[in-house]
């Protein structure tokens, strides 16, 4: 991926050309009365203050922000001031109240509501070529969901996915700690290792599926560089049809390591928090985590151990697949705005590099904007940052399509699991791992899901609910 170096950006002062009017003194007669003109000059009236109100949903990059916006509000010149609100808990609840009583604001975090509410502006027009420049292609990607390909936000956020592991851990187990697994059988055989020499206190892994969510974590992002992977969430963009299958043997996988006594004690009882702080204890030998746990290990659980992150392991020995990674995020313009010049110019600023930079410095999130993919990485103060970002191998691959699950009452179901939602690959993994199932079962169970998914999609297209040549990458490849 191509790298651009940017400064930060400065708002352009229009010089104001000051008027003049002066006359000499002169006298005459007006029916007996003099007359005189005295010179006055007018001065140039200052611009009237307009406030732009911009609302959001997150809170742990607040202090920074706040800094910044003060910064622009004091400062820019065109009389503009920015009211900052953040609805942390009840950001949709109070989008909706907004949307009723017609008072949404200028400028708010995308959700999906606001796209039913038909608030986003069209940004492709503000979309300069200097805006290109600065940002990764997938920032200013318009998703299938978009309305005739109309770009709603400028996707900030960067996720990844990596291994981290216990360098400390490593060593004492007899472990080489610059070689982390380079397959999933090299890190079966580290987990027993590690948990052999741990006299019962430490183990090779950890499995949070208290949240069943973090399968996507351990099992669907794991297995994008083994090449099984052409879309997200099971859906494969080359072929038009959903595939759990090659979910199956490494759910296999989990239930053999966790038999061998191998991962973290009380599987299904612990969430991440809890397992996360046990790694940071030096308790656990390596977990799947993401970019905002870069915060984690630095500052909420502060790591009492040497710790590393390494790409996931392959299943074959082979890279097939680049490292994957999702974005997200982004502010919206309201169409409806009464003030969207201005509005323009505070989006402007919200996407700037130097509030990207800045909150990357501080360890808030790895970014689409490549000012703060180069030059905010700091792996001496954040420990784990450089792990985290993109490069040139990682893939975004393509998104799955956004379905509608009300057009099947009552919905489909994969044994006694209702097929409701997206998410449900992950409940279905839950209960395969849970019952310790062995793979032609795990495969069946993952196969009737794949089916489900793929007579639901056909009842959304027929619904005109979902456009699938939206959602179609034929050419795909997981690897660059």
């Amino acid at each position: 991926m191509s790298r651009s170096k940017w400064g930060n950006r400065s708002l352009i002062t229009i010089a104001a050309v000051a008027l003049a009017l002066s006359a000499g003194c002169s006298s005459g007669t007006n029916n007996g009365k003099v007359a005189s003109s005295t010179a006055g000059v007018e001065k140039e009236k200052p611009k009237e203050k307009v406030t732009i109100k911009v609302w959001t949903n997150t809170r742990h990059d607040l202090e920074v922000r706040e800094g910044l916006i003060k910064k622009f509000n004091d400062t820019n010149p065109d009389n503009i001031q920015i009211d900052y609100k953040v609805y942390s808990d009840n950001y949709n609840e109070q989008l909706k109240l907004a949307l009723n009583a017609g008072k949404l604001p200028d400028i708010a975090y995308y959700t999906p509501d606001l796209s039913t509410a038909d608030y986003p502006l069209d940004l492709n027009p503000l979309i300069t070529p200097e805006i290109r420049k600065r940002f990764d292609k997938s920032a200013l990607t318009a998703p299938p969901t978009s309305k005739n390909g109309e770009l709603d936000r400028v996707f900030e956020n960067v996720t990844t996915f990596k291994l981290v592991y216990n360098k400390d851990l490593f060593k004492a187990s007899g472990l080489d700690p610059e070689k982390p697994p380079t397959t999933w059988q090299e890190m079966q055989q580290y987990a027993k290792q590690i948990t052999a020499s741990g006299g019962g206190k430490k183990f090779g892994l950890g499995l949070p599926i208290k949240q069943s969510a973090f399968w996507r974590y351990y099992v669907t992002y794991p297995a994008v560089v083994s090449g099984d992977i052409y879309g997200r969430d099971g859906w494969n963009a080359v072929t038009g049809k959903y595939d759990f299958s090659p979910f199956a043997k490494y759910v296999k996988w989990w239930i053999d390591v966790n038999k061998e006594g191998s991962v973290f004690p009380g599987v299904g009882n612990y969430d991440n928090d809890m397992i996360r702080a046990q790694f940071s204890e030096g308790n656990i030998g390596m977990l799947s985590a993401a970019t905002w746990d870069i915060g984690v290990f630095n500052d909420q659980f502060p790591a009492k151990i040497d710790w590393a992150v390494a790409d996931f392991p392959t299943w074959s020995g082979k890279v097939l697949g680049g490292p994957g990674y999702e974005t997200a995020g982004g502010f919206s313009i309201n169409k409806k705005t009464e003030h969207l010049k201005e509005a323009k110019k505070v989006w402007e600023f919200m996407i700037s590099d130097e509030m990207f930079v800045t909150l990357a410095k501080k360890g808030l999130g790895s970014f689409t904007n490549l000012a703060a993919q180069e030059k905010s990485i700091q792996p001496v103060d954040r420990k784990g940052s450089a792990g985290f970002v993109i490069n040139g191998k990682s893939t975004n691959y393509p998104v799955a399509p956004l379905l509608d699950y009300s057009v099947l009452n009552p919905p489909l179901k994969v044994g006694s699991i209702d097929v409701k939602k997206a998410a449900v690959v992950n409940d279905v993994m839950s209960e395969l791992f849970i019952r310790g199932k062995e793979l032609p079962e795990i495969e069946k169970g993952l196969q009737e899901l794949g089916d489900a998914f793929n007579k639901l999609t056909a009842a959304n297209v027929e619904a005109k609910t979902v456009d699938l040549n939206k959602y179609l990458q034929p050419d795909f490849k997981p690897l660059k």
